[in-house]
């Protein structure tokens, strides 16, 4: 089964807030953040990894940019992420917990 690609992944990331998350959520409690330059048309320059695991002050976004992003998020999940999860959801498989994820729909007597 061929899944399809979003267009400009980074630009998606970017324009829906989930850059935002996932720095916010994944990447800033161990000490980094990821950030993407990109030219007038939206195609990457560089790619800029943060390295603050070292420092004692937590990386931190300011209050605008905080904001801007979970605002940005919170609209993709109201558009389609919310409905997205759920779909995961109804087949076992939202955040994966182990190497053997469960694949296929319950059938009538699982489900």
């Amino acid at each position: 089964m061929s899944v399809p690609k979003v267009e400009n992944p980074v630009q998606f990331l970017v324009d829906n807030g989930i850059l935002f998350e996932m720095n916010r959520q994944v990447l800033h409690p161990l000490g980094l953040e990821l950030h993407f330059r990109l030219d007038d048309d939206g195609r990457i320059t560089a790619i800029d990894l943060l390295d603050n695991r070292e420092s004692p002050h937590p990386i931190a976004f300011s209050p605008e940019d905080f904001e801007a992003g979970r605002r940005e998020y919170q609209a993709y999940l109201a558009e389609s992420g919310r409905r997205n999860m759920q779909k995961r959801r109804k087949v076992g498989m939202v955040i994966q917990t182990g190497p053997n994820p469960r694949l296929s729909f319950p059938g009538p007597s699982e489900g």
